[in-house]
């Protein structure tokens, strides 16, 4: 700098000197322009330098800007043709939804797989177009993409894409997989799934989303290391806080294990009647029959006590009813007339012909019970109807006794083709009793299978066992003393069990058409088609079920009724009260009574 300001001072000197000076009018005049001048000049040429230096950092600058920002077709040529692949997925992926896929789901049964073509589109379309668009972030020139916003919204698509697929595995989860599962266990008798299915529902979506929002936040750069530190503390906190909590939890689960009781049973409870409404995760709410209230029973306390299914074997609750007698009645005569008395009520158990034999004669003359005469004909013909499943179900019962028999005989030292063929033919005869035939079934992981359906001919199924049980409860229905949801009950209980029938079956079927090493195991299918025809469907005759006098100081009458379930858990009670009117009133006409 001080080389440049002498040099600067030299030329102007040189100037100075070889240019002779004017001859101004005024010498200090000339004095104050000659300093003027020269400032100006030292000022230029001091910054000279300086200008030089800046115009060329500028120049250099502009030159590797030019050569590094390439605007042009080239450059951006992998960025579009990402964009347009993603584009075309998308019209893609909706015109497969909607005109293929829809098309050949349509013809599927079931509509489990519409469902979850709906619940995937928007989805499954949102995860394209994220994806799509991080592809065509990432494919743009490396000086753009080394941008900081450009790095933000790549990494804040792939969060939103992960978000969009935790959605829709949340979705199918709650539309397709709950559905189905509950449509499952509707057709079976466990009870454990019908709590464990609606705690998944509640907690499957909370868990899904709160695991997907973590790994969205990974995803997007957040270390979450403090997080789950932090996570799992309250995590451990809560499991002291709620020990109480997940010890009935447990409890719960091992009453459905262990199956005690079932929704709708009757049980006893601190000497009450109740109905068992649910068992939830912490508590089994019940209904107490006598004080129309609910209680809250933790299941840890329901595990502990000593429970009294009135529901179980079955629901005919035996029920009792004394009168005290003169000591010079003739107790032949008394005993008879108190079982005909019992068995003409039509709620009662008994032997259906001598039931109707005595309907007309002994029910609904005691003057005290209303609509008696809709009762008894109501009562006639459900009587009538149940005579005919009864016939029905001796013949399968007959049947299967038949083949169980004869697979015993079979069955030593294996099946070959021709055993396999006989079974299978009385096997056949044995469903067409009971109105069941071969179908094929497509879909699933097996893909098409034989199961056992019903007949869609409906002179073919006029005469089958299913039909008459139909026919049976839709006139039960007509029952004036039913409440509105008996009603609704009686429909379910009974095509629950005619859909459990129709498994075991097939199950059976499916063991004759492919044995794979199973041919000395068929009479175990077989006894357990026999076994719970007799104690879970219905039986075509228990003697044991007849009323029954006993004799003491008291005359006392002991009866089964039909289901203690029905009418509000109320409907034993009403047929006791019923029947001890009518004996007290025969009986004083009979002189057997004062």
């Amino acid at each position: 700098m001080l080389t440049s300001f002498w040099t600067l001072l030299t030329q102007v000197s040189a100037v100075e000197e070889a240019t002779p000076p004017p001859t101004p009018p005024d010498i200090s005049t000339k004095v104050v322009e000659g300093g003027e001048q020269a400032a100006e000049l030292l000022t230029e040429q001091a910054t000279a330098p300086i200008k030089e230096t800046a115009n060329q950092l500028s120049l250099d600058n502009i030159a590797i800007s030019s050569d590094t920002l390439d605007f042009s077709h080239a450059a951006f040529a992998p960025s579009l043709l990402a964009l347009s692949a993603t584009v075309g997925c998308c019209v893609a992926f909706y015109y497969l939804v909607f005109t293929l896929l829809r098309n050949i789901f349509r013809q599927f049964r079931s509509d489990l797989p519409l469902v979850t073509l709906g619940t995937s589109r928007l989805p499954l379309t949102l995860v394209i177009l994220f994806l799509g668009l991080n592809i065509s972030f990432r494919l743009l020139p490396d000086h753009l993409d080394e941008n900081i916003v450009i790095q933000i919204f790549e990494k804040l698509l792939l969060a939103l894409a992960v978000l969009s697929i935790v959605h829709l595995i949340t979705q199918i989860f709650l539309k397709v997989v709950i559905y189905a599962l509950k449509q499952f266990t509707a057709e079976t008798e466990a009870a454990w799934d019908d709590v464990l299915i609606p705690f998944f529902e509640s907690a499957g979506p909370i868990i899904l989303y709160v695991g997907g929002a973590f790994l969205a936040l990974q995803v997007v750069g957040i270390d979450l290391t403090g997080l789950w530190v932090a996570f799992g503390g309250v995590t451990f906190v809560l499991g002291f806080a709620v020990k109480d909590i997940l010890a009935n939890f447990f409890s719960g689960l091992v009453l459905l294990i262990d199956t005690p009781f079932r929704f709708g049973d009757v049980i006893m409870h601190g000497g009450e009647r109740a109905i068992v409404r649910a068992i939830g995760l912490r508590t089994t709410k019940l209904y107490l029959i006598d004080s129309h209230c609910e209680v809250f029973v933790p299941n840890g306390s329901m595990q502990n006590a000593d429970i009294v299914n009135l529901s179980r074997p079955t629901p005919h609750y035996y029920y009792t009813v004394s009168l005290s007698l003169p000591t010079e009645v003739n107790p032949q005569l008394a005993s008879k007339l108190m079982k005909e008395v019992v068995l003409a009520h039509p709620d009662t158990l008994g032997e259906i012909n001598h039931k109707l034999d005595v309907t007309e004669q002994y029910f609904g003359y005691s003057g005290l019970q209303d609509g008696a005469e809709e009762k008894r004909d109501a009562g006639q013909i459900r009587l009538l109807k149940e005579q005919i499943v009864n016939e029905k179900l001796s013949e399968v019962e007959s049947q299967t006794g038949l083949l169980k028999t004869k697979i015993k005989e079979l069955e030593e030292g294996g099946l070959d083709d021709d055993e396999l063929e006989s079974i299978k033919y009385d096997f056949m005869n044995l469903c067409q009793l009971i109105g069941l035939t071969p179908q094929k079934k497509i879909g699933g992981l097996r893909g098409e299978r034989l199961v056992l359906e019903e007949y869609e001919n409906e002179s073919s199924a006029q005469d089958s066992m299913i039909n008459a049980v139909r026919t049976w409860y839709n006139s039960w229905l007509k029952d004036p003393d039913l409440v509105q949801e008996d009603r609704e009950l009686l429909p379910q209980d009974w095509e629950q069990k005619i859909g459990l029938l129709k498994k075991k079956l097939s199950r059976f079927y499916a063991a004759i058409l492919k044995p794979e090493g199973q041919e000395t195991r068929l009479d175990d299918y077989i006894e357990e088609v026999e076994f719970w025809l007799r104690d879970s469907f219905k039986s075509s005759r228990n003697e044991w079920q007849d009323p029954k006098v006993w004799i003491s100081d008291d005359y006392t009458v002991r009866f089964y009724i039909d289901d203690i379930t029905l009418e509000h858990g109320q409907r034993g009670l009403r047929i006791q009260s019923e029947i001890h009117r009518e004996l007290i009133w025969h009986l004083r006409q009979t002189y057997l009574l004062r």
